[in-house]
C-alpha cells in the first residue's frame, strides 16, 4: 500500500515536472513567437489579396507561412527549445546550490541558477536557429540580437540606478535614451545607409520625403568628392534638380553657389525654413495618421466594457498625439539642417568653413533635434518609443558582415544578455521593462521557489 501511494508520488511529481514546469511554459513560448511570426505575414497576405483583388490566392499563402513557421531552425521551435533547456536545469542548478549553501539567500540562489541554465541552454539552441536564418537576411538574427542586448542593458542600468537617481530627473532618462539613438540612426540614416537594415531605410527615407538628390550632394561632400569653390566633376550635380523644378540651372553649380541655398533644401516650396519645417511637419503628421488612425481604431474592439464613446475618444487622441510626435520629428529634423546650413550656425561660428556645416554638423544637429519630438508623448509612450529604437542605434556601431567571428560573437552576446533578461525576471519580473518583460512575466513562474 505504501509503496502504491509512493509511486503515485512520484507519478505526480514527474507529470507536474515534464508538463506544469516544462511542457506550459514551452508552448507558452512556442504559441507567442508563432504569433509573432506569422500573424503579421497572414495580415500582409489578406490585405495583399483585397487590394489585388486574388482572393484565390489568399488562404494558399496564409497556410503555406503558417507550415514554413513550424520548421524546426525557425523562431517559434528555437523559442519552445531555449525555454526547455533553461526549465530542465534551473531546478538541478538550484538545488545543488540550495544544498551546498553556496548561496544562503534563496533569491540569490535563483538568479545565478536561472542565469548559469539560461546561458547554457542560449549557447546551444541559438547557433542552430542563427545557421538557418542568416541565410535568408543578415537582420534575421541580428535584429533579435540587438533587441534582447538593448533589453539587457536597459534592464541592468534601469534596476540600478532606480536607487540612485532622484524621481524628478529619472523622467527624462526614457527621452534621454530615445535622443541618443535617434540622433545614431538619423545619422547613419543620411551618410551611411547600409549600417540601417534596407526597409528600416526605406521607411524612413519615405516618412522624410527628402529628395535622393540632395542627400546625395551632402554625401559628396562629406566623401570630398565634391569641395564648394572648386570645379570638379560633380560640381553640377544638382542642375537636373533645378530644372525639374524650373530653376535656373546656375543655382546648382557649387563653384558660385556656396552653399547650395536652402530654399533648395526645401524643394523649392517657400524660402522661409520656418515655413518648411511646418510644412515638413505636417506631411509628416499626414503620413502618420494614415498608419496609426487604423491602428488604433483596430484597437477599439477593446477593451469591450470600456464605452464606445470613450474608446473612441482614447483611440482619436492617441492617433493625434501619436501623428504630431512623427510629424515634429520630421519637422524638427529639417529645421536642425536648416540652422546648422544657414540660418544660425554660420552666423556663430563665421571661421568655420562653409564645407563643414554640409559634411557633417548640418545632419548631426537635425539628427538630435528630431529626438526632442519624444517630449509630444506621455511618459508610458516615451520609454516605448526609447526601448523600439535602442536596438537600431545600437545596430549602427557594430558590424553587420556574416563572417565566421561576427557570428560567434553575436552567438556569445545574445546568449549572455538573454541570461541576464531571464535572470532579473525570475527574480523580479517588474525589472524588465515594456512588452518584452510582459512577456518573460508570462512564461515564467516566480513564486514557484519562494
Amino acid at each position: 500500500m505504501e509503496t502504491n501511494i509512493r509511486m503515485k508520488d512520484r507519478r505526480a511529481l514527474l507529470t507536474h515536472l515534464l508538463i506544469g514546469r516544462i511542457g506550459k511554459p514551452s508552448l507558452k513560448a512556442f504559441l507567442y513567437a508563432y504569433l509573432y511570426l506569422v500573424l503579421p505575414k497572414v495580415i500582409k497576405a489578406i490585405v495583399s489579396a483585397v487590394k489585388k483583388g486574388k482572393y484565390d490566392r489568399m488562404i494558399p499563402r496564409i497556410k503555406k507561412t503558417m507550415v514554413k513557421a513550424m520548421h524546426p531552425r525557425k523562431f517559434p521551435m528555437f523559442a519552445a527549445s531555449l525555454i526547455t533547456g533553461i526549465n530542465i536545469l534551473e531546478p538541478m542548478l538550484y538545488g545543488a546550490i540550495r544544498r551546498t549553501r553556496l548561496l544562503k539567500r534563496p533569491s540569490s540562489a535563483l538568479f545565478v541558477s536561472t542565469l548559469v541554465s539560461s546561458l547554457v541552454s542560449a549557447m546551444v539552441t541559438f547557433p542552430l536557429f542563427q545557421n538557418h536564418v542568416v541565410g535568408f537576411g543578415r537582420y534575421n538574427s541580428l535584429d533579435l540580437t540587438l533587441l534582447v542586448a538593448t533589453r539587457a542593458l536597459d534592464t541592468v542600468f534601469s534596476s540600478t540606478l532606480s536607487h540612485i537617481t532622484p524621481a524628478g530627473i529619472s523622467g527624462y532618462g526614457d527621452a534621454l535614451l530615445f535622443i541618443i539613438n535617434s540622433t545614431l540612426v538619423m545619422f547613419a540614416w543620411f551618410y551611411n545607409p547600409e549600417r540601417l537594415p534596407p526597409a528600416y531605410s526605406k521607411w524612413i527615407t519615405s516618412a522624410a520625403n527628402m529628395d535622393p538628390d540632395f542627400i546625395e550632394v551632402l554625401r559628396l561632400v562629406r566623401s570630398k568628392d565634391l569641395i564648394y569653390g572648386q570645379h570638379g566633376p560633380n560640381e553640377n550635380y544638382l542642375t537636373p534638380y533645378f530644372e525639374k523644378y524650373g530653376r535656373d540651372p546656375l543655382g546648382a553649380n557649387t563653384v558660385v553657389n556656396q552653399p547650395i541655398d536652402c530654399e533648395a533644401v526645401h524643394a523649392f516650396r517657400c524660402k522661409s525654413c520656418e515655413l518648411h519645417a511646418l510644412w515638413r511637419f505636417w506631411r509628416g503628421f499626414k503620413f502618420a495618421i494614415t498608419v496609426y488612425g487604423p491602428l488604433n481604431l483596430f484597437m477599439l474592439v477593446f477593451p469591450l466594457k470600456v464605452k464606445t464613446s470613450t474608446r473612441l475618444l482614447r483611440a482619436l487622441k492617441s492617433s493625434l498625439r501619436s501623428s504630431c510626435f512623427l510629424g515634429s520629428f520630421i519637422g524638427l529634423y529639417w529645421y536642425g539642417v536648416c540652422l546648422a546650413r544657414t540660418r544660425l550656425f554660420p552666423h556663430l561660428f563665421p571661421k568655420v568653413p562653409r564645407t563643414r556645416f554640409d559634411d557633417t554638423i548640418c545632419a548631426a544637429t537635425g539628427a538630435v533635434m528630431c529626438g526632442f519630438s519624444s517630449f509630444v508623448e506621455n511618459a508610458q509612450r516615451r520609454k516605448e518609443l526609447a526601448l523600439f529604437v535602442a536596438p537600431r542605434g545600437l545596430g549602427t556601431l557594430i558590424p553587420s558582415e556574416p563572417s565566421k567571428i561576427n557570428l560567434k560573437i553575436e552567438s556569445f552576446v545574445f546568449s549572455i544578455c538573454l541570461a541576464i533578461l531571464v535572470a532579473y525576471s525570475r527574480n523580479r519580473s517588474s525589472s524588465v521593462r515594456g512588452i518584452f518583460g510582459k512577456g518573460l512575466k508570462q512564461i515564467f513562474n516566480v513564486q514557484e521557489y519562494n
